[in-house]
């Protein structure tokens, strides 16, 4: 699966000024998510991150897998790395998707969610700083 989103007419300065941080920006399509059996998000290796262990942990008590893949993903970008929450129960419970999602808008990251039984992306949102 490619996720490129040049070839959908985004150049690197309209990636890099994302679509805006924070509470607001994550509730207008949070309702799309609720179902997700899978979050990805990603940053870029040169780029710190704080809060990432406490959210791990978080996620964790809470029965999620947070696996963190250092290898770049080339799929949306060279360098790019992987923060992948899943739930061995299937759907990720809403009070983790919501952290999970809230603490990377407010990093202005960029993520993708899956439902279980798609076969496509169902959300693509562009976050600065990766």
């Amino acid at each position: 699966m490619d996720l490129n989103v040049r070839k959908y007419g985004y150049n690197r300065k309209a990636i890099r000024s994302g679509s805006g941080a924070g509470e607001n920006v994550a509730s207008e399509h949070f309702d799309e998510m609720i179902g997700s059996s899978e979050l990805n998000i990603y940053r870029h290796p040169g780029r710190r991150v704080s809060g990432y262990e406490p959210l791990k942990l978080f996620l964790e008590a809470g029965g999620c897998e947070v696996v963190h893949l250092m290898e770049p993903n080339p799929a949306v970008g060279p360098g790019y790395e992987t923060i992948r929450i899943t739930c061995k129960g299937g759907q990720i419970a809403v009070p983790m998707l919501r952290r999970a999602h809230s603490w990377a808008h407010q990093r202005n990251l960029t993520h993708l969610f899956y439902k279980k039984g798609t076969t496509s992306i169902n959300r693509l949102t562009l976050r600065e700083g990766l």
